[in-house]
């Protein structure tokens, strides 16, 4: 193996994911690739004037995100190489596109999406129908 992608958006099932994707990547010496996307919403109406702010505000907290990801992943495995990717577009087709690239890709079960109900979110949907290469979903870590 030589690239796991991993999926993050800060969220405990995403932060699961980075845990599990850092072992991975050491037990099969593979490079670990942590992934973070950002989109404006199209229904968001903003002024021209407040767009450019607001765009810069969405990358600026995808790229905090990921550093968070990429020190975590080193705090698991101190010895990992680990490549940090931010990139606008939907979770899904990002993380879909790396995929073309990677040997494996590791999401989380659920992330930011607001129905917790669902057995899986859509970008963990979205990744497990498109992607090149094989899947692990992660699910939540049960806290006792």
């Amino acid at each position: 193996m030589k690239t796991i992608v991993v999926g993050t958006d800060g969220s405990a099932g995403a932060n699961a994911a980075v845990e599990f994707a850092a072992r991975e990547a050491v037990a099969h010496k593979a490079k670990l690739r942590v992934v973070a996307s950002w989109e404006v919403p199209p229904v968001v109406m903003v002024s021209p004037e407040m767009a450019a702010d607001l765009f810069t505000a969405i990358q600026e907290e995808a790229q905090a995100i990921a550093a968070e990801s990429v020190n975590a992943a080193k705090a698991v495995e101190p010895g990992l190489v680990v490549e940090e990717v931010v990139s606008e577009g939907h979770a899904g087709q990002v993380l879909v596109e790396e995929s073309r690239h990677a040997d494996l890709v590791v999401v989380g079960r659920r992330g930011r999406g607001g129905f917790a109900e669902l057995l899986l979110g859509s970008v963990s949907q979205h990744v497990m129908h498109h992607a090149a290469c094989p899947v692990v979903i992660v699910p939540p870590v049960k806290k006792d």
